[in-house]
């Protein structure tokens, strides 16, 4: 079994995806959430949308739920999928099955997950790629 993802682990993957977005010139929100899928940190940054936070707390909390990367539930269930709908529903739209969200590995066990919205959906997911070659145990 993963040990607990830490705050501290937390802050410290979303400040490599901060760098790693600034340095791609880009502003986004990122997530983190532990295999549960309940928020430990999270940022918007200034220019960001409004609803990017939402967004990308969605995507960590899908990629967490399915244990699977955000780009392979949307490659798997297109829009309207009825999968995804129910998901979606069934959270109260806290589900976001969209590419921008990876998991966190500890060994064979998932302690996480990233989600970042803002930016076109690959460069989400490049972000969110950064903290994750990061998240080393």
């Amino acid at each position: 079994m993963a040990a607990a993802l830490t705050l501290d682990e937390a802050q410290r993957l979303v400040q490599t995806c901060l760098d790693k977005a600034r340095g791609m010139s880009l502003n986004v929100s990122i997530a983190v959430v532990d295999a549960a899928g309940i928020p430990i940190a999270s940022v918007k940054m200034d220019r960001a949308g409004s609803l990017t936070p939402d967004v990308a707390y969605g995507k960590a909390f899908a990629a967490v739920s399915f244990r699977r990367s955000g780009k392979e539930m949307a490659d798997a269930w297109g829009p309207g999928h009825p999968v995804a709908a129910a998901m979606v529903a069934r959270t109260g739209g806290r589900f976001v099955a969209g590419q921008g969200s990876l998991l966190l590995r500890d060994g064979d066990d998932v302690a996480g997950a990233i989600g970042v919205s803002g930016a076109r959906s690959d460069q989400d997911e490049e972000i969110a790629q950064a903290g994750v070659d990061s998240f080393r145990r």
